[in-house]
């Protein structure tokens, strides 16, 4: 008896720095959790704060603008200068928007053209998560795809992929191949994006460096998604032989049309919000408004995603103004990228909110070994 109780005594000692390790390791995953949250929050606090203000100055400019050419029609001596100053006057009164102007019936198709577009990306991820071997379930690869957007807003982008890969970890998805999926995924996305805006831009009379941005980014983002080059990636960060075979062709394919999809769904959402917002001069052509929208959006967003600033912030606007400016007016142009970043950012503070919600409801209770199974 007195053995049995030793070695009992001995077991329960040995126990404690067991348990004390996970209590310890349970506390300092609460905390991190929480300073990612803050970092998100402070990233999309800014994010907002410098739409908002851009659309503040933009509208006062054209304010004082307006304000000029009152000036001018009251210094002038003869009735054709007069007429020409009251046309400039019509055109830029009628370009600046109020809440009673904003066509906001297009607004809200814009917000689901766009979540569409998003969710789309998902399917992208989990056909490269299947080449790799795992399928956990659609909802929760939707899940982590929609949860990683709201880490773009914090500076550097390393945030999206700990979002995302955060979450697959909790379907037995192990982080290296969680980690090359995400950027597979990614990469395949801004290639596609790349790709269309070229074919659009080249007839356009844009600045060279956007065309050579635009056949640069869809060279050097499409080359870590091809079979052979992937295979050795994944070889030597899992440290294991990945045959992947015909799937990772099929998975490329599948990939680059899904790609193409999304940016068609996300530029026809750009196309909504700039058909929203008055205008003295709308497009003549809906089909040209669509490829220019189209193009103008998906380059915004791959050179602004190049530039590893928070939602690519300024150099989204400069291309879009660039490219849209020139069927809309400039003044048009960035207003519609400033209500487009604002919409969007709404948009993907939902979405992510709603998959967190799912996350800790729904998926929370998932049982690894279901998980590992998949659909």
């Amino acid at each position: 008896m007195d053995k049995s109780n030793e070695s009992s005594e001995m077991d329960a000692v040995s126990s404690r720095p067991v348990a004390s390790h996970r209590s310890g390791r349970k506390k300092w995953l609460r905390i991190a959790k929480i300073i990612i949250s803050i970092v998100v929050i402070v990233g999309l606090f800014f994010a907002v704060r410098s739409a908002v203000r851009q659309w503040q100055t933009e509208r006062e400019r054209v304010v004082r603008q307006i304000h000029e050419i009152d000036l001018q029609i009251a210094a002038a001596d003869d009735s054709i200068t007069t007429r020409s100053l009251k046309q400039q006057r019509t055109a830029l009164r009628q370009s600046i928007p109020t809440l009673s102007t904003i066509r906001w019936s297009r607004i809200g198709l814009a917000a689901l053209l766009y979540a569409a577009g998003t969710l789309v990306s998902a399917m992208v991820l989990r056909g490269w998560l299947a080449v790799l071997g795992h399928r956990p379930p659609v909802a929760l690869v939707v899940a982590a795809q929609t949860l990683g957007h709201i880490g773009k807003y914090v500076p550097g982008k390393a945030m999206v992929v700990v979002l995302r890969v955060g979450v697959l970890k909790r379907c037995s998805v192990p982080v290296m191949p969680a980690t090359i999926c995400v950027f597979l995924e990614t990469f395949m996305m801004m290639a596609v994006g790349a790709a269309v805006a070229g074919i659009v831009i080249v007839t356009l009379p844009v600045p060279v460096w956007m065309m050579v941005a635009a056949a640069t980014g869809a060279v050097l983002a499409s080359v870590p998604t091809l079979p052979p080059v992937l295979q050795i990636v994944a070889t030597r960060l899992m440290r294991q032989t990945s045959e992947l075979g015909s799937h990772a062709w099929l998975a490329c394919g599948k990939g680059w049309a899904w790609s193409t999809l999304g940016w068609i769904l996300i530029g026809s959402s750009f196309a909504m919000i700039v058909t929203a917002i008055p205008t003295a001069a709308p497009p003549s052509s809906i089909a040209q408004l669509l490829a220019i929208a189209t193009a103008s959006i998906s380059l915004a967003m791959v050179i602004g995603f190049a530039s590893l600033l928070p939602g690519g912030a300024g150099i989204r606007e400069l291309v879009l103004t660039t490219i849209l400016g020139l069927v809309t007016g400039p003044t048009h142009a960035l207003l519609a990228a400033m209500m487009a970043r604002m919409l969007f950012i709404a948009v993907e503070c939902l979405m992510a909110l709603i998959a967190w919600f799912f996350i800790q409801q729904r998926l929370e209770p998932i049982r690894h070994d279901i998980c590992s199974v998949g659909q």
